[in-house]
This record gives C-alpha cells, sequence and structure tokens, in this order.
C-alpha cells in the first residue's frame, strides 16, 4: 500500500485564480499520485489570531510564563493532528508571537509547516524551516531536557530527513514512554517517513506506539486518527473499529476527524457509516467555505479536503446502495468535467471524476445517463468513464449491441504521463477494467457465460493488479470484479467454482450486498441436487 500526498483532486474544470488561504498544506504542491491514505486537511483559517475549539486533543506544558502562548501551542498541536495545516501554523506563529523566548513556541510552527503523510515538502521549504528548528533549538538550550530534545530531533529532520527524525522520536518515545505526546509524533514520524518514501516497513512500530497511548488514553483524538490509518495500512482495520465510533463527537468541528472513521467503515463493512461519516465532513467544509467567503457553488472545491471526502462518501454508497448520497455528491463532479476548460490535477483527479460517472452508472435513470454530455477536450480519462457509465445504461435497458460500442469507445490517451504522476498507468487500468466489464455485461445479456467468464476474469486480474490495488482510498474501481467472475460461473452451471470467487470477493470487501446476494444464490444453486435426491 502507498501514501502520497492529496491534490485539490476535484477542482478539476477551475479556470485558475489564487487558492484560498489556508487551503494549502505546504507552499509547494508537485504533482504525485494517491494513497490508501490521501486525505487533506481542514482549511479554516481565522481571519485573526484565533483559539479554534472542537478539533480534538494534543499539546504539553511548554516552558513559557505567558497563558495565552501556552493555548496557542495547545490549540496548534491539536490543529495539527487534525490536518488543519494552515490554521495549525497560524495559532503556533501566534504563540511565538506572545512569548518570543520560547523554544516550543518556535519549535511548534517549524513542526507544524513540516511534511505529513499527505504532504511533501519542497527543499527550498526544508532548509528554511531548518533554520526556524535550529533557531527553537537556541531558545531551549538552558530550559528543560524534554523541550531540548525535541528541537534536536526536529532539527534532524530538516538537516538530515524524515527517517533522522523518526529514529530521533523513537528514542524519545523509549525516553518518556508515559508521554501520550511523545508516543504519538513518534508514531506520526514514522508514518511520515513511509509515506515519503513509499514504504510500509514501520508500521508494526507506529501501532505499538499508538496502542501503547490508547490503552491508557482511550479519547486521545491524535492517536486515534494515526490509529486509523496504521491498522488500515496493516490490513486489521477492525481492531480501530471502537476507536472510529468514538472519534465524530471527541473532534466535532474537525472535518478531517468526522471524515476520518470512513476508513475503518469501509474496511470493516459498514458502508452506509462510511457514507454518513463523509456526508457530515462535507457539510462542515461548506461551512469553512461560507466562513472564507469562497464563492457558491464552485469555491468549495478550492478546499482540498473537501475533494475527498466527496469521493469517499460517493465511493461507500455505491456499495451501500445509497443512490440518494451518491448521486447528490457526483452530479456537481460531472458537471464540472463538462464545463471545465483545463485540467489541472492529472490522471489521478480524472480517477476521481470516474467515480462520480460510476454512480450515474448504477444510480441514475438510464435516459439521464444517456443524456449526459461528454467531458471537456482538456480531460484525457474521463470520456472514457463517461462511456463507461453509458454502456451500463445501455446494460441496463438489456441492448447488447449498444453496450459493446459504447465499449468499444472507451479509448485511453497514449503515451505517458507527466513527471511524478504516477497515476497515468493505473488511469489507463481503469479504462481497460471497464472496457473488460462492459465486455461481460454484452456476453451475459446474449447468454454467453464462458465469454463473460474470460472478460470479467481479466477485468478482476488487472483490478488486482499491484500497480492498481495501490490507488484504494476508497477502491479506484468502484466494486470488486470478482463477484461478477462468480455471477457468470453460476450461469455456466459452475456452481463451486462460483462459491470460491464469491468468497474471494468477500475477502476482499467485507460484507458487500451485492456479492452476498450472489452467494445466495450460489448457495441455493448447490443445495438444489441434495433436494432433488431427498425427493427420489
Amino acid at each position: 500500500m502507498r501514501w502520497w500526498m492529496l491534490l485539490p483532486l476535484l477542482a478539476l474544470g477551475a479556470t485558475g485564480g489564487a487558492q484560498p488561504p489556508g487551503s494549502e498544506a505546504t507552499s509547494e504542491a508537485p504533482k504525485a499520485s494517491p494513497s490508501p491514505h490521501d486525505c487533506g486537511g481542514d482549511t479554516a483559517l481565522p481571519a485573526k489570531a484565533a483559539l479554534l475549539a472542537g478539533y480534538g486533543g494534543g499539546g504539553f506544558a511548554i516552558a513559557t510564563s505567558v497563558p495565552k502562548a501556552q493555548a496557542f501551542f495547545d490549540n496548534g498541536m491539536q490543529l495539527g493532528h487534525a490536518f488543519a495545516h494552515k490554521a495549525a501554523i497560524a495559532a503556533m506563529a501566534e504563540s511565538a508571537r506572545l512569548d518570543p523566548a520560547c523554544a516550543m513556541c518556535a519549535w511548534g510552527e517549524a513542526w507544524a509547516s513540516g511534511p505529513t503523510i499527505n504532504y511533501p515538502v519542497s527543499p527550498d521549504e526544508t532548509r528554511k524551516l531548518a533554520i526556524k528548528a535550529e533557531a527553537a533549538l537556541r531558545l531551549a538550550a538552558n530550559g528543560p531536557e524534554k523541550e531540548r530534545l525535541l528541537a534536536e530531533a526536529l532539527v534532524q529532520r530538516y538537516r538530515k530527513g524524515n527517517e533522522a527524525f523518526a529514529k530521533a522520536m523513537d528514542a524519545l518515545a523509549r525516553r518518556y514512554p508515559e508521554d501520550d505526546e511523545i508516543l504519538v509524533l513518534a508514531a506520526d514520524a514514522w508514518m511520515t517517513f513511509d509515506s515519503n518514501a513509499n514504504k510500509t516497513g514501520n508500521t508494526p512500530r507506529e501501532i505499538v506506539l499508538l496502542e501503547t497511548v490508547l490503552r491508557r488514553s482511550p479519547d486521545y483524538t491524535p492517536a486515534i486518527h494515526f490509529y486509523i490509518h496504521a491498522t488500515e495500512t496493516a490490513g486489521t482495520s477492525g481492531k480501530a473499529e471502537a476507536y472510529a465510533d468514538r472519534l465524530p463527537r471527541l473532534a466535532p468541528a474537525a472535518s478531517h476527524l468526522i471524515h476520518m472513521p470512513s476508513h475503518t467503515y469501509y474496511h470493516v463493512g459498514r458502508y452506509q457509516d462510511a457514507v454518513d461519516s463523509n456526508l457530515r465532513a462535507v457539510a462542515i467544509g461548506r461551512e469553512n467555505a461560507r466562513r472564507l467567503g469562497l464563492p457558491e457553488p464552485d469555491g468549495i472545491w478550492d478546499l482540498p479536503y473537501h475533494a475527498h471526502n466527496v469521493q469517499y462518501g460517493v465511493g461507500a454508497a455505491l456499495i451501500s446502495g445509497d443512490s440518494g448520497s451518491a448521486l447528490a455528491l457526483s452530479d456537481p463532479i460531472v458537471a464540472r468535467t463538462t464545463k471545465g476548460s483545463a485540467n489541472r490535477f492529472g490522471a489521478y483527479g480524472e480517477m476521481i471524476a470516474g467515480t462520480a460517472y460510476f454512480a450515474e452508472a448504477r444510480f441514475a435513470d438510464p435516459a439521464k445517463v444517456l443524456a449526459l454530455p461528454g467531458p471537456s477536450a482538456a480531460f484525457r480519462f474521463a470520456t472514457a468513464y463517461w462511456h463507461y457509465a453509458r454502456g451500463e445504461a445501455q446494460a441496463r435497458l438489456g441492448r447488447p449491441a449498444d453496450t459493446r460500442a459504447e465499449a468499444a469507445a472507451m479509448q485511453a490517451p497514449g503515451g505517458h504521463g507527466d513527471k511524478g504522476d504516477s497515476a497515468f498507468d493505473a488511469a489507463r487500468k481503469m479504462v481497460s477494467i471497464g472496457r473488460l466489464v462492459l465486455e461481460g455485461r454484452a456476453a451475459m445479456l446474449e447468454k454467453y457465460p464462458k465469454r463473460a467468464i474470460a472478460a470479467f476474469s481479466a477485468a478482476a486480474k488487472l483490478q488486482e493488479s499491484e500497480v492498481f490495488a495501490g490507488f484504494a482510498d476508497p477502491p479506484a474501481f468502484w466494486y470488486p470484479v470478482r463477484r461478477d467472475v462468480a455471477a457468470a460461473l453460476l450461469a455456466a452451471g459452475r456452481s463451486r467454482e462460483a462459491m470460491a470467487e464469491a468468497d474471494a470477493a468477500l475477502r476482499a470487501m467485507p460484507r458487500e450486498p451485492a456479492t452476498l446476494a450472489i452467494r445466495a444464490r450460489i448457495s441455493a444453486a448447490l443445495a438444489r441436487p441434495a433436494q432433488i435426491l431427498a425427493r427420489r
């Protein structure tokens, strides 16, 4: 599994213009591909320094004689752990302004401005942050030992890299094993190193650190946040379920933390709960957009976390069957692809637009789908996903020839993506998956299950390939195609093989309703010979 930064993915048809204050986590947003943890942050940056409540826990007593500096430092830690990146930096800057001699206030501004599991930091910015961290170290020279060691560790991050920082923070976690904040910072440091290096090798250590905190502090929101991510990476999301259930009430203003339970819910099969989490996060995003004065209706798409919340909500609704939520969230995305004059966000942004077309394909009236105008020429992949939606509509109308025609029209662009845009190959694979699925649909309509088995099996193989499976936040293609393999095998009278395929699909996506329905049909078919013999 892979982690990268989040792009403002769904500002797909934006015409340009400046980002609103607080809408980016770093000064640079290089192209990158998504990860299973592609999550942006809250961006509600106050017009003037203010303490923001409702973002969960974080912070610790620091060496300052200015109570407000302590308060802004704590709030900065809370905001940073909740991925409210710009607001966290602003709070830390205010704490440093209130007490220029405070080492941890200076440290906090440098820490909050640094890389996260979603956002790297450019080399130029890293050099600037190293200077800030060294200033904090000078201030900490004669202060408490813990503050000096934290400052030394942060200097390591910006002079030697994320791995050096993670090792230094891990050493601090062993030195201060009872300090919840130190242990969370160490886990976060390992996660950030792994994400920026495209690794997962330190996940077991992250889980140990976070479980240590949660055993004694089960309501500590930073630990819950990162535990959801770590268990998702480890493939053990169920371990975080009880914590995910409590997170929203602990951080009611943090849209990112309201969203976070959906990562756990999706992977344990609570698909409607995942939808509902993202609907609440989207509502908070709308409030933030109004507070920032962003123009209706398009301004909200300049808030990066809004795109991820929408896409996750649609992905979960596609599985839960919540057509109302899926279409309410998808219709604006589809509309934006038809009027956009430029695609600023590469192939992965178009894959996310594909999620919206999948929702139209599944839930909208076929006549509406067939009437949708195609995406603008700026979108190289979205046109293929539009043809996929049309093909599904034709299949729902029982028209195999038209379904096959839409499959043939699904063409991915040739060549290679821009440097650093590794989503290009995955987006091409998603076109191939959709084309094969439509070919399978047509074969099933024509009562040729053997042909359908071949098409669906090829699609499932592509879906489960390493280059595509990493784009899973939620899965880039909307359902487990292996369930179609099971249905085609059942139609061919190969019930035992069908059962094996259905069970494989359920291992990948627990409690998936359509697969469960197919499995029930397979069970009934397997029971028939015994029933016939019993009657004899």
